[in-house]
């Protein structure tokens, strides 16, 4: 099967550094916004759609993890972006751990957020096909429950949150969610090669994250050589959207304290 050719939001000037978004399930490229604005002025900020989300292409046929590891990593050479600070929340956390057992030598340091190493159990597995069958039901239902699921209890109290979280839903088509649990559960598990990282390492987390809860962060840090942990106060799994200013804060912290 020839590679995916996705889309990727990019902003900020090319000769800049590289900073490399990878959103999270069910989610596309446009959760990232306020990040890139954020970086802009410093860095060439790109966001790539996995495929079927947003505005790239899916694929006729069944789709496994790796296909959105190929589709990155070939969207970064035919761009020539040869070296890339990776940020990468929940999906895009395992997707960045999978990118750095591939291709080391293209990450200049990385950032994890709100996500893990481990692969699905079978539990995880049998979750994946009843949140499938929950969208076949009712895409309302379904969107009901990610809600509950990624949203920190105190971030429920923001309406303007629900209306944006409601808002980047509705650019994914239910084919592009029912295939994207079905390549979650094809993830490889990418523990074993957490003390092999030898990049700059940040690791964030919400402190009400019931998804990828501070447990699993506290395991990539001891387990990555000189990471660092931060837990975000007062959110769940999507800290970037639930509080944007300080997401974007501690990863500039990080990111401007790295030598060249």
């Amino acid at each position: 099967m020839p590679t995916a050719t996705i889309f990727a939001r990019t902003q900020g000037k090319r000769e800049n550094p590289a900073l490399l978004f990878l959103h999270a399930f069910p989610f596309s490229s446009t959760m990232w916004i306020e990040q890139m604005d954020f970086f802009e002025e410093s860095f060439f900020c790109v966001a790539p759609d996995l495929p079927g989300f947003g505005e790239s292409a899916g694929s006729p046929t069944a789709v496994t993890f790796e296909r959105y590891v190929d589709a990155v990593l070939d969207y970064l050479s035919k761009e020539k972006i040869e070296k890339a600070i990776w940020c990468g929340l929940s999906m895009g956390g395992y997707l960045a751990l999978r990118m750095y057992e591939r291709a080391p030598e293209r990450c200049r340091a990385l950032v994890l957020c709100d996500t893990k190493a481990s692969a699905d159990g079978n539990e995880a597995k049998l979750k994946r096909w009843s949140a499938i069958q929950t969208l076949k039901k009712s895409r309302a239902e379904f969107n009901v429950s990610q809600w509950q699921a990624l949203i920190g209890e105190n971030s429920k109290l923001k309406p303007a949150l629900k209306s944006q979280f409601d808002q980047l839903l509705s650019t994914v088509s239910d084919e592009a969610v029912a295939s994207g649990l079905v390549a979650l559960a094809t993830r490889t598990d990418s523990t074993a090669a957490l003390g092999k990282i030898s990049v700059p390492t940040l690791i964030l987390v919400g402190e009400e994250d019931k998804v990828t809860p501070i447990n699993e962060a506290e395991l990539l840090a001891n387990s990555i050589k000189g990471s660092r942990k931060h837990v975000l106060r007062n959110v769940g799994h999507l800290s970037n959207l639930e509080n944007p200013d300080d997401f974007s804060e501690q990863i500039s912290l990080f990111v401007n304290g790295l030598s060249d």
